[in-house]
């Protein structure tokens, strides 16, 4: 899977529409964004959501050259989500960077410990190695979740969602809103749709 660069708005064509778009992509993402604590959030990638980044990241670095446009496309595409599974970012919600050095110690491997249950069932996510580009503030990790056709069919039909982490230095669980539940599920909709087919 990719993003293409046809798609992505570059140089006036972004500065004309950068207002409104930004502001969709701030509510897109604040209806895919989960708290976990008060240390840390999971925002719920989708095509939407990381095309909205390559379009800022494109503006920020000045890139109107069809081949970096193409590269940064290629990028950040890497981060969709698997046919019929979610990808995610893991935030760790720490302003200060001594203080952010310092979690990022106590907290080593707690990406690992992030965890789905969907109606009683549950998904481990794995960590997906990425590296950002130079500039990029990194968040703590990018995770998948591979969910089985039972995971998905529940997920759509609206069973109870609960987002997990449980490592010895951070424990947190919260349960996804109706609202977080029905935004990601459009990511879940053409693989269920492909398996009732």
């Amino acid at each position: 899977m990719s993003l293409d660069p046809r798609d992505l708005r570059i140089g006036a064509a972004y500065e004309s529409a950068r207002a409104v778009a930004r502001a969709d992509a701030i509510e897109l993402r604040r209806r895919r964004r989960v708290d976990l604590g008060h240390l840390m959030s999971v925002v719920f990638e989708s095509r939407e959501t990381l095309a909205a980044a390559a379009e800022e990241a494109l503006r920020s670095e000045r890139i109107d050259d069809t081949e970096r446009v193409g590269e940064e496309a290629g990028r950040f595409g890497l981060l969709l989500p698997p046919a019929g599974g979610l990808a995610a970012t893991l935030f760790l919600e720490v302003s200060d960077a001594a203080e952010m050095a310092s979690a990022l110690t106590e907290l080593e491997g707690v990406a690992e410990s992030v965890q789905l249950e969907i109606d009683g069932s549950r998904v481990l996510a794995t960590v997906f190695p990425f590296s950002p580009a130079a500039g990029d503030a990194p968040p703590v990790a990018y995770l998948r979740f591979e969910l089985t056709a039972s995971q998905r069919e529940a997920w759509i039909e609206g069973a109870r969602v609960l987002l997990r982490v449980a490592h010895p230095g951070y424990s947190a669980s919260t349960e996804l809103s109706d609202e977080q539940r029905a935004a990601i599920a459009a990511d879940l909709l053409p693989a269920a749709a492909a398996e009732r087919a």
